[in-house]
């Protein structure tokens, strides 16, 4: 912080924050890529709309967190819902291409579900196509080699948006890290900035033409620079983890989302049972070991009230009811370890008999 202090300078991307920017960048960059912190993933999703000037409809998958749609709506945008794959809850290509084509979007907002790296080259290459602006809600995948190897500061349609929420692997209490075109700097800077820089004193505007108030506090920033510090660490023991988790898992009803160990920093492990029934049963026998469990993503937001649904979500809907996911920990004994998973692993093999003990 003494550089905050020496310059009385704590928020407006004072001088702690513009080297986490670039810690951040020479970790997980790209040739062309700038870095952009915001106050939070939200309003960082929002300020990529608002620097574009988007309006209208945007399209949303159904398996997400409720914040993906609430920084549509906040970027004054109207979320328009999409079904995603059966099997890796990610919105296809195709898919993409359609609803471009049937609601004329000027944007979308896909989502690497639970931070696990997907291939999106095929996303881009639509949005490229059509002239379209393509954002990637990482929000738990920060820590990781990024794995969009044709996305880079060269595509002028694709930005990369990731949370460093305190729940993340890469926490630092709240913010968020956008990786965007080095010439898309400014007007994101801008849209976090109440559409400020965009005024000139000769009265000229361009966008955004207006903004938010999404920038990182000075206090934040150092917190992130300590964090990068351990991140290696921090990324190796919750990979063990989730190995851990698998090995634990095996010849169990439970099915893992994922299996391939260094596509993810691992916020949580998602796991798949058989129905939604079996989700709560689990939870309520891991509660009375004094283990909370969580559903993530679910309600889908195809079954949520008021946003419109480019058609039916029935894929989104199966996953959110039997995804439940399970404890990842930075710093955690193999003994604490082994003892949290085989009462997790008793508790899903109870709820298949409907029974809590």
């Amino acid at each position: 912080m003494k550089p905050a202090i020496d310059e009385n300078w704590y928020t407006n991307y004072g001088p702690v924050n513009t080297h986490f920017e670039k810690r951040l960048s020479a970790l997980y960059g790209r040739t062309g890529e700038g870095v952009v912190t915001s106050s939070s993933a939200t309003s960082g999703l929002s300020a990529c709309l608002i620097a574009e000037a988007i309006s209208g409809p945007v399209l949303c998958p159904a398996f997400t967190f409720q914040a993906t749609a609430a920084a549509i709506l906040g970027a004054n945008c109207k979320p328009v819902i999409v079904d995603v794959d059966e099997v890796s809850g990610v919105v296809s290509a195709e898919t993409l291409e359609y609803g471009f084509q049937k609601i004329g979007a000027k944007a979308a907002i896909v989502v690497a579900p639970y931070g696990i790296t997907n291939n999106f080259q095929a996303h881009a290459e639509v949005c490229r196509k059509l002239g379209k602006l393509l954002i990637i809600d990482n929000a738990a995948g920060l820590g990781v080699p990024r794995g969009q190897s044709a996305l880079s500061g060269e595509d002028e349609v694709v930005r990369e948006v990731f949370s460093l929420h305190a729940t993340k692997p890469f926490g630092i209490g709240e913010g968020c890290a956008i990786f965007a075109p080095y010439s898309k700097v400014p007007s994101l800077r801008a849209a976090m900035n109440f559409g400020l820089q965009s005024h000139s004193a000769n009265g000229e505007v361009q966008r955004p033409y207006w903004g938010i108030n999404g920038k990182m506090s000075e206090f934040h920033a150092a917190i992130g620079l300590a964090v990068a510090d351990g991140m290696a660490q921090r990324v190796a023991s919750r990979q063990e983890m989730a190995r851990n988790w698998i090995e634990f898992l095996k010849d169990s009803p439970a099915v893992p989302f994922h299996t391939t160990i260094d596509a993810s920093p691992w916020q949580v492990f998602p796991i798949l049972l058989e129905s939604q029934i079996n989700v709560v049963k689990t939870m309520e026998n891991a509660a009375k070991h004094k283990i909370e469990l969580r559903r993530y993503y679910a309600p889908s937001l195809g079954t949520c009230q008021g946003m419109e649904q480019l058609s039916g979500c029935p894929n989104a809907q199966n996953l959110a009811e039997r995804v439940l996911t399970l404890p990842v920990r930075s710093f955690m004994a193999i003994e604490e370890q082994y003892n949290i998973m085989s009462t997790v692993r008793a508790c899903i093999v109870k709820s298949q008999n409907r029974v809590c003990t």
